[in-house]
């Protein structure tokens, strides 16, 4: 019988040093152990336990305390476990109807521990990568059909494809982490439950283009996300999987983090490069794109977290398994943060082309107190705010777009009748 508890910010912020400090306390001399992992989504009902039994069976718990953790603990050891604080079947619609790939990694391995990675599979589509060689790389991207999930959309391929074209011996990867619009928290969550999964997705481009460096922008408010990373890196260096002739191959690769001081202009990724670069983060006028001046001057392929993090399930699965989820011209899944009057907020993931009204009722349970929805913030202080009629909308770059919103990165801000649409202009 295993024990996972949420050990992201969310958790931790909601009480689970407690939880953690009951389960251990009662399971001490016993064969019980707990695992820490990232947030599974459920943001809602934290702090969570998922008990994952020996016949495979889950069975989630939330909202727990030290007394109800201790209870929880006690019960697994009689071998009878408690009804008390599972989560309803009701609750537990929030994971029907979600396809996770970014997401399958959170709340399911210790992000400390790159054993724990490497045990689900993590780094053979690095292997693989590295067999298949750049232009079979860039193919699979291609096939997919992936799009940055930065907000703008643009296809991830021709960004690598421009990239690899550039002339030059010195590359650089850039991940953009600079997660600033209000009500969005996927990326940090990612970067927090499953680090790995992002630098491996760095890694393959980095394959794919022919740079040897990695360069992580984090905002310093996300200290979690920077202490997975850092640790995650060093781990990589000790296991081979980092630094000079990974697994024999001839190719070589390495991780530096910066931390942004929380300028929201710094995720737009000319201003992103220019504070990488000890400047000012100001935008620039394109072109030059930075896959042919960016970092230091030079090719540079940037993108952000959730954009690499599908990357190495694409080489794993294949391009065209990828494709096979989504619309004709936004594939694969898309993570969306919902926040605000919405009865079940957290992480989605869900195939592009639902639309909104899917996801706030159909997975996220609708209005708190039951009030009537009125609109839902889509895209950041750059996006704009969908009112109840549009709802309907698919969400794809396309469809979104046309409402005046925009995609962005993912962040969903719920509005019920009581929200003054002027306040939240302001």
């Amino acid at each position: 019988m295993r024990f996972l508890l949420g050990y992201g910010s969310c958790g931790i912020a909601s009480g689970a040093k407690n939880v953690l400090k009951g389960l251990e306390g009662a399971f001490e001399n016993t064969d019980f152990t707990v695992e820490r992992v990232g947030c599974n989504g459920l943001c809602f009902a934290e702090p969570i336990v998922e008990v994952i039994c020996d016949n495979g069976e889950s069975i989630l718990y939330g909202r727990l305390d030290e007394n109800s953790a201790i209870a929880l603990a006690e019960s697994a050891k009689s071998g009878n476990l408690t009804l008390e604080n599972r989560l309803t079947e009701d609750e537990l619609n929030f994971l029907n109807g979600q396809k996770r790939i970014v997401l399958s990694g959170c709340g399911r391995i210790d992000p400390e521990s790159i054993d724990s990675y490497i045990e689900n599979g993590g780094y053979e589509a690095l292997k693989k990568a590295l067999e298949l060689g750049s232009e079979g790389v860039i193919e699979e991207i291609k096939k997919s059909g992936l799009r940055g999930r930065g907000g703008a959309g643009f296809p991830t391929y021709i960004k690598w494809q421009s990239a690899k074209n550039s002339a030059g011996d010195e590359k650089y990867i850039v991940c953009n982490a600079d997660e600033g619009d209000p009500g969005a928290f996927m990326d940090r969550a990612v970067l927090e439950g499953d680090p790995h999964r992002v630098l491996e997705g760095m890694m393959i481009s980095g394959i794919a283009v022919g740079a040897k460096m990695g360069l992580i922008y984090v905002r310093a408010e996300y200290p979690l996300a920077v202490k997975r990373l850092q640790l995650a890196i060093e781990e990589m260096r000790q296991k081979g999987v980092l630094g000079e002739n990974i697994f024999g191959s001839g190719f070589s690769f390495d991780f530096r983090i910066m931390m942004g001081a929380g300028a929201f202009v710094c995720g737009e990724e000319t201003a992103l490069l220019a504070s990488l670069g000890g400047n000012r983060g100001m935008p620039i006028t394109k072109p030059p794109f930075p896959a042919q001046k960016g970092f230091r001057g030079k090719p540079t392929n940037i993108n952000n977290v959730e954009t690499f993090a599908n990357v190495s399930w694409i080489i794993s699965n294949g391009g065209e398994k990828f494709a096979e989820m989504g619309t004709e011209g936004s594939k694969g899944t898309k993570v969306f943060a919902l926040a605000g009057r919405v009865k079940r907020g957290g992480l989605v993931e869900v195939p592009m082309g639902l639309s909104i009204n899917d996801i706030v009722f159909g997975i996220c349970g609708g209005i708190k107190d039951d009030a009537q929805i009125k609109a839902v913030q889509m895209g950041g202080p750059s996006g704009g705010c969908i009112p109840k009629n549009l709802l309907d909308t698919p969400i794809d770059y396309e469809n979104i777009a046309k409402t005046g919103a925009i995609m962005g990165s993912g962040g969903m801000i719920v509005m019920d009748e009581s929200t003054c649409m002027v306040d939240m202009a302001k």
